[in-house]
């Protein structure tokens, strides 16, 4: 059975953005379905790093699907949904890791799974993450919680770090991934995909992303 992905489209930055932040309109939400053979060879890739030179680079080009965060003293951040790609820069390097958006909601406000299809969308890509780590031991993927912008920044932060945790305890109590392979953290508002949608656009706001870092 297949439960719909919400594909991760344009992100804008906070109601009080940093400096240097790049701002791309919204678009419309892409659906598709979660397909566990995508699931398994997104996750199965690992992460490249490549030594950037000292020649100027060009300036990365926003699209609807490519969000840049730029944030004095933190490494740039570049989240490219159309590749399913996080690129980190930072000390010459740049670090690209594969990422899945989890078909999962959660109730308004807090850290519970909405409905019995998000729950089995864990299960899903629990299956996926062990498979891979048998031919592949030593992966690790990282938990990334997402908050819509409906609340405080702090409210929001320790709410997406909660949601980070749940899906991380259920990935490892229910379905017997190791702690060791997983670690989980929250991002809050900073990456909303409808800033100024309803209720039911911003209900899709609270999601979890899975990135491969090892």
């Amino acid at each position: 059975m297949q439960f719909p992905l919400y594909a991760q489209v344009t992100v804008v930055a906070p109601t009080a953005p940093a400096a240097g932040v790049v701002v791309v309109a919204p678009a419309t939400v892409v659906v598709r379905p979660l397909d566990s053979t995508v699931v398994r060879r997104q996750l199965s890739t690992a992460p490249k790093v490549v030594i950037v030179t000292q020649t100027p680079q060009p300036e990365v080009q926003t699209t609807k699907t490519t969000t840049v965060v730029e944030t004095p003293g933190q490494p740039r951040r570049v989240y490219n949904s159309e590749r399913n790609v996080v690129i980190v820069e930072d000390q010459g390097q740049s670090r690209e890791m594969p990422f899945v958006t989890l078909p999962v909601l959660f109730e308004k406000g807090t850290a519970k799974l909405l409905d019995e299809e998000s729950k089995v969308a864990l299960q899903q890509v629990a299956d996926v993450i062990l498979a891979v780590s048998k031919t592949e031991p030593g992966s690790i993927y990282d938990i990334e919680g997402h908050t819509s912008t409906d609340g405080t920044n702090e409210d929001n932060m320790a709410l997406s770090a909660a949601r980070a945790q749940s899906v991380y305890d259920v990935l490892t109590q229910a379905y017997g991934i190791p702690a060791s392979s997983l670690s989980a953290h929250g991002y809050g508002e900073i990456f909303p995909m409808f800033p100024q949608g309803n209720e039911e656009q911003m209900q899709q706001d609270r999601r979890v992303l899975v990135v491969r870092t090892k």
